[in-house]
């Protein structure tokens, strides 16, 4: 799966290092960097609740898919055990960071200097160290980010 990732990210890299000037190759990098980090949180949960599945699977896929970007952002922005390690209050921080950058880059009208190159490249960065910080991450923090966003909390 990391290969598909860096992959997304390489990809992204090239498009911008070709047309460095193109409005549209900086949106399309932008909104690539938050997808493939997505993509690697969406992994990381699907192997976490089915540990030694298989990947080609039904349920993998479900489980896999039973992310949404925006109860995701609201699981890292709520007070809570995603929040009170460091490691997972980082990882959210970075995340929430390249959505807003993709939803400007994927929705905004047309304009020119949307991005400017040094700040596509950052996007790229953070993405590439939200994949890395992911891989990373201990038994017990990678199995609270996977409960805490596969499942919302019910109310009292």
């Amino acid at each position: 799966m990391a290969s598909m990732v860096d992959l997304m990210l390489d990809q992204a890299e090239a498009l911008v290092e070709q047309n460095p000037r193109s409005g549209a190759a900086k949106r399309r990098a932008v909104s690539s960097a938050y997808y493939a980090a997505f993509h690697a949180l969406m992994w990381l949960c699907a192997s976490e609740m089915l540990p030694g599945g298989d990947t080609n699977s039904a349920d993998f896929e479900r489980v896999y898919r039973g992310i949404d970007h925006g109860p995701m952002k609201n699981a890292f922005q709520t007070n809570g055990p995603l929040k009170q390690t460091i490691a997972l209050r980082d990882i959210g921080t970075d995340l929430i960071q390249l959505q807003e950058a993709r939803m400007i880059a994927d929705y905004s009208p047309p304009r020119s200097n949307l991005f400017e190159l040094a700040a596509v490249k950052e996007h790229l960065d953070r993405a590439r160290s939200v994949v890395s910080r992911l891989e990373g991450l201990t038994g017990p923090d990678r199995q609270t980010l996977a409960v805490h966003l596969l499942f919302q909390a019910r109310r009292k």
